[in-house]
Protein backbone atom coordinates (compact mmCIF):
# COMPACT_ATOMS: atom_id res chain seq x y z
CA UNK A 1 0.00 0.00 0.00
CA UNK A 2 3.26 1.83 0.63
CA UNK A 3 3.99 1.83 -2.58
CA UNK A 4 1.53 3.47 -4.36
CA UNK A 5 1.29 6.45 -2.36
CA UNK A 6 5.00 7.49 -3.96
CA UNK A 7 3.73 6.62 -7.63
CA UNK A 8 0.54 8.92 -7.15
CA UNK A 9 2.58 11.60 -5.53
CA UNK A 10 4.92 11.50 -8.40
CA UNK A 11 2.33 11.48 -10.88
CA UNK A 12 0.41 14.63 -9.23
CA UNK A 13 3.96 16.19 -9.47
CA UNK A 14 4.62 15.47 -12.97
CA UNK A 15 1.24 17.06 -14.33
CA UNK A 16 2.05 20.33 -12.00
CA UNK A 17 5.35 20.65 -13.60
CA UNK A 18 3.60 20.04 -17.49
CA UNK A 19 0.81 22.82 -16.26
CA UNK A 20 3.33 24.88 -15.30
CA UNK A 21 5.37 24.74 -17.98
CA UNK A 22 2.44 25.35 -20.35
CA UNK A 23 1.79 28.30 -18.60
CA UNK A 24 5.31 29.50 -18.64
CA UNK A 25 5.37 29.50 -22.71
CA UNK A 26 2.11 31.09 -22.88
CA UNK A 27 2.79 33.81 -20.63
CA UNK A 28 6.05 34.14 -22.99
CA UNK A 29 4.50 33.81 -26.45
CA UNK A 30 1.93 36.45 -24.95
CA UNK A 31 4.00 38.67 -23.79
CA UNK A 32 6.15 38.74 -27.30
CA UNK A 33 2.92 39.30 -29.36
CA UNK A 34 1.81 42.66 -26.80
CA UNK A 35 5.86 43.37 -27.39
CA UNK A 36 5.31 43.53 -31.15
CA UNK A 37 1.86 45.49 -31.27
CA UNK A 38 3.55 48.04 -28.85
CA UNK A 39 6.67 48.25 -31.57
CA UNK A 40 3.94 48.53 -34.81
CA UNK A 41 2.44 51.58 -32.72
CA UNK A 42 5.46 53.38 -31.79
CA UNK A 43 7.48 52.94 -35.10
CA UNK A 44 5.55 52.64 -37.93
CA UNK A 45 1.72 54.19 -36.81
CA UNK A 46 3.11 56.84 -34.96
CA UNK A 47 5.99 57.51 -36.62
CA UNK A 48 5.55 60.72 -37.76
CA UNK A 49 3.70 62.29 -34.40
CA UNK A 50 5.43 63.01 -31.17
CA UNK A 51 3.74 60.29 -28.61
CA UNK A 52 2.28 56.86 -28.60
CA UNK A 53 0.04 55.06 -26.33
CA UNK A 54 -1.16 51.09 -27.10
CA UNK A 55 -3.22 49.88 -24.86
CA UNK A 56 -5.91 46.72 -25.00
CA UNK A 57 -5.57 46.46 -29.09
CA UNK A 58 -5.70 50.14 -29.76
CA UNK A 59 -2.87 52.55 -30.60
CA UNK A 60 -3.26 56.14 -29.57
CA UNK A 61 -1.01 59.06 -31.89
CA UNK A 62 -0.46 62.66 -29.74
CA UNK A 63 1.13 65.74 -30.69
CA UNK A 64 1.04 69.18 -28.95
CA UNK A 65 -0.96 72.41 -29.14
CA UNK A 66 0.24 75.48 -29.20
CA UNK A 67 -0.11 75.56 -25.43
CA UNK A 68 2.24 72.52 -25.08
CA UNK A 69 -0.81 70.60 -24.00
CA UNK A 70 -1.23 67.04 -25.28
CA UNK A 71 -4.11 65.92 -28.38
CA UNK A 72 -5.00 62.96 -29.32
CA UNK A 73 -4.40 62.99 -33.51
CA UNK A 74 -4.73 59.91 -34.47
CA UNK A 75 -6.31 56.35 -33.02
CA UNK A 76 -5.70 52.92 -35.11
CA UNK A 77 -7.55 49.66 -33.96
CA UNK A 78 -4.93 47.04 -33.92
CA UNK A 79 -6.92 43.60 -34.64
Amino acid sequence: MESMTWKNIAIVFIILFVLETGMIVWGIITVRAEEKNINECYYNICNNYEEAYYDDGVCHCYTTDVLGNWVKSKTEYMG
